[in-house]
């Protein structure tokens, strides 16, 4: 990876960073008030970002080449019963959790105590996968 593409990275995550923990999406008690369904705010925050991405994309698309003019390209697979089961797991830890792995990285960053205990078992969840999943 060059230096301008680490440097971008860098400020992409430290402003998306920024912007969850401004948001309030960072907060327990937001992301648990949407998914009990009493406030909103959290799928009004998702569809704005599912916009904002799908007018990115449209924009890249019209280039055709990314930020750095490599070629544009956006694999396509087709959907397989990992994915599905990956996709149930993460839901649940959702749920469970009320946080994803975006926010918790936030909340760690601003010294959140829940947020570390969450990412730990992100991590210990990834090491199984990986035991799960190694030949032999």
């Amino acid at each position: 990876m060059s230096r301008a593409r680490g440097a971008s990275a860098l400020v992409v995550g430290l402003l998306f960073g920024f912007l969850l923990t401004a948001s309030g999406l960072g907060d327990y008690r937001t992301i648990h008030e949407g998914l009990l369904l009493r406030d909103p705010y959290i799928y009004l925050m998702m569809g704005a970002t599912v916009l904002t991405a799908a007018v990115g994309v449209l924009l890249l698309r019209r280039r055709g080449t990314t930020a750095f003019g490599g070629p544009l390209v956006l694999p396509r697979h087709p959907v397989r019963r990992s994915t599905l089961f990956g996709a149930a797991v993460f839901g649940v830890g959702f749920g469970v959790g009320a946080t994803c792995p975006g926010i918790t990285v936030a909340m760690v960053a601003t010294g959140g105590l829940y947020g570390a205990v969450v990412l730990g078992g992100i991590l210990a969840g990834l090491w199984l996968r990986g035991r799960a999943e190694a030949p032999g």
